[in-house]
């Protein structure tokens, strides 16, 4: 007898389209949680768009809810080219992301920070690398962050380079030591270069990807490092290029982000984690590269609270950092993912499956 697959059944509704002119095969999945005034804003832009998605994926992690009411209102005031389907999820940046995928149906899966707004040509111009991918070996696809491009480089980052402690390399390429160079330092461009890091506010998958990898859930809550491992992890098995010609403006919300001491432990064990998963055996020097660099970045925290005491974040980000190096180096962070597979399933669709199953 074939194997029963178990889905986990989430509340949300869907709203379909007013009108004509989408991209009929690019989704668009949007994690958030309790940023109701940027989801709005990237509704509005998307729906000014030539070539907006025709799926538009709204995942709500927040408790409340009370995006659902805030989203209704917005679609009957904003006649929209695009299935609209908003999906109460589990919290986690993750598991959100997995939950969009799972709900989305098109050919090309677009993935969009809450407060990230896409220029024109933002989805068209991704969508035409992937056609004219003629050998269909580009998995995945950058997009530009262009309000963060061509800047100077902070001064923590120019004593890592004038110290040894990073090397010098290309912007959105990963190095054995557990580093890359900021993306910020890129130029704007045209056309498509490959890269191994995909900034998790502006990326596009193909669909056949997540029959093989999904988004890994040992990055809990608001998590940092994700997209870095997404990226390597599926460079393993595709080509990953990043467009130049696809530019959004990420504006960040000033709300839901960790506070320092928290942002340190995360920031010390993801970037472990990522760096241990795909550098399983470094050489010395990588090895040497990456604790140097860590303890160096602790320093710096420490200076700048000397510096200005009254600022008590360097120094809870610090006391963070240091209190995770020792849990790595005791106890390492480890995790099995399992296998890809489809998981969740709107409450409707759901329900329509069943009636489907009872019939035949």
């Amino acid at each position: 007898m074939p194997r029963r697959t178990y889905m986990t059944t989430l509340p949300g509704w869907r709203i379909s389209p007013s009108k004509s002119g989408a991209l009929e095969d690019c989704c668009l999945v949007v994690p958030t949680y309790d940023r109701h005034d940027e989801v709005v804003r990237l509704l509005d832009s998307v729906v000014a768009l030539a070539d907006p998605p025709a799926e538009v994926v709204i995942v709500d992690g927040h408790a409340s809810r009370a995006l659902g009411a805030v989203l209704r209102e917005w679609r009957e005031a904003n006649p929209a080219p695009f299935e609209l389907i908003y999906v109460e999820s589990p919290p986690g940046l993750t598991r959100q992301r997995n939950v969009g995928v799972d709900m989305s149906s098109r050919d090309y899966v677009f993935f969009l920070d809450d407060d990230a707004v896409p220029l024109p040509g933002y989805f068209s111009e991704m969508r035409h690398v992937f056609l004219d991918d003629r050998e269909r070996s580009i998995g995945a696809i950058a997009g530009c962050v262009i309000n963060e491009m061509e800047k100077p480089l902070c001064r923590r980052w120019k004593l890592r380079l004038a110290l040894g402690l990073v090397p010098r390399l290309e912007p959105m390429i990963y190095h054995p030591s557990g580093t890359h160079v900021p993306r910020s330092i890129l130029r704007p461009f045209s056309g498509v270069r490959r890269v191994d890091v995909m900034p998790g506010c502006a990326w596009t998958f193909r669909r056949e990807v997540f029959d093989s990898e999904k988004f890994s859930c040992f990055f809990q809550g608001y998590s940092q490092g994700e997209d870095l491992e997404m990226s390597l992890r599926v460079g393993r098995r595709w080509t990953i290029v990043c467009c130049g010609d696809a530019r959004i403006l990420h504006l960040p919300a000033p709300h839901g982000r960790p506070e320092s001491y928290t942002r340190g432990r995360m920031e010390m064990r993801n970037r472990y984690f990522v760096w241990k998963r795909h550098t399983p055996r470094p050489a010395l020097r990588h090895a040497v590269g990456f604790w140097a660099d860590t303890i160096f970045l602790i320093a710096m925290d420490f200076a700048w609270f000397a510096a200005r005491p009254w600022r008590v974040q360097p120094l809870g980000h610090a006391a963070g950092t240091v209190l995770e190096m020792l849990h790595c180096a005791t106890r390492p962070p480890a995790f099995e993912e399992p296998p890809a597979r489809r998981e969740y399933v709107l409450a409707a669709s759901h329900e329509r499956e069943l009636a489907a199953r009872r019939a035949e």
